[in-house]
């Protein structure tokens, strides 16, 4: 698994013995014609640091070795990690590492597991479950929530969450998530819109309460090409992966549980409509 590693050429000989043994008649000559080299040694060569991995030879690699999607990225990263000298850039490129990594760890929920998007005291509840002040205990969990929660409801929903895989109770009674982070999974589309509905209306309170000093609504409108638009979406979809992979790795003690809303709304039909 190519993410356990932070040099591409240990990867790389891990991968290639590996090959060799799962593939009878596999060699420096048959990965290089698979990838399109002309030296049947250009692998060997960069395994034992004779040679470097240019940006157009990482995608011949990538294509040969069969890596794809977050793979592929974490080997293109990797590469740039290992081939930096300046301290800063380097750690710029561990911290994308880093990311990249965490991202494995994402659970999605699936249809079995439905029943967590049926309400938004479910998903805090998860979340703030794990939290050390609460010590499990359902009244000091649903006094602290915004709004408050009924003990009796934050216990329903603690017996809910054990019971679809969500939460791992203790033997000393308190909690903690089965997985770091979770993302919406083959569950039918419109309970996790209903979800976002709901996380919606509590954030339309909240700005209706006047400012607070730990809450933060803000918004811009723009007129953008119909190009700039997809790569709004784009930045949206990646920086929202990047926040879970982020706060995954987060080494602080735990205090708080936020939700973050991203809209991306449209005013105008398009042109061709």
């Amino acid at each position: 698994m190519v993410f356990s590693f932070l040099d591409h050429r240990e990867y790389l000989r891990g991968w290639y013995e590996w090959k060799k043994i799962a593939t009878r008649g596999f060699s420096y000559r048959s990965f290089a014609r698979k990838a399109g080299f002309s030296s049947m040694s250009f692998l060997r060569d960069v395994m034992e640091g004779r040679r470097n991995i240019s940006e157009e030879s990482v995608e011949k690699f990538l294509s040969a070795i069969g890596l794809v999607e977050d793979a592929a990225d974490y080997f293109r990263e990797l590469v740039k990690y290992n081939r930096e000298s300046d301290p800063d850039r380097k750690a710029q490129w561990f911290r994308k590492l880093l990311l990249l990594q965490a991202r494995r760890e994402f659970s999605p929920v699936r249809q079995a597991q439905a029943k967590y998007y049926s309400d938004w005291v479910h998903v805090v509840v998860r979340e703030a479950a794990g939290l050390g002040r609460f010590g499990g205990d359902p009244e000091k969990i649903g006094a602290s929530m915004r709004p408050a929660v009924p003990a009796q409801e934050v216990a329903e929903s603690l017996r809910l969450l054990k019971e679809l895989g969500m939460l791992e109770k203790s033997k000393d009674g308190t909690y903690r998530p089965s997985t770091p982070r979770i993302v919406p999974g083959d569950v039918d589309a419109s309970l996790v819109r209903n979800i976002k509905r709901q996380m919606l209306l509590h954030a339309v309170d909240r700005l209706e309460g006047g400012p607070a000093p730990d809450t933060q609504v803000s918004s811009v409108t723009l007129a953008v090409s119909r190009h700039r638009l997809q790569k709004l979406n784009d930045q949206l979809r990646q920086f929202r992966l990047d926040l879970l992979a982020d706060t995954a790795t987060d080494d602080g003690p735990l205090e708080q549980v936020v939700q973050v809303n991203f809209q991306l709304i449209p005013f105008l039909r398009a042109a061709d409509e």
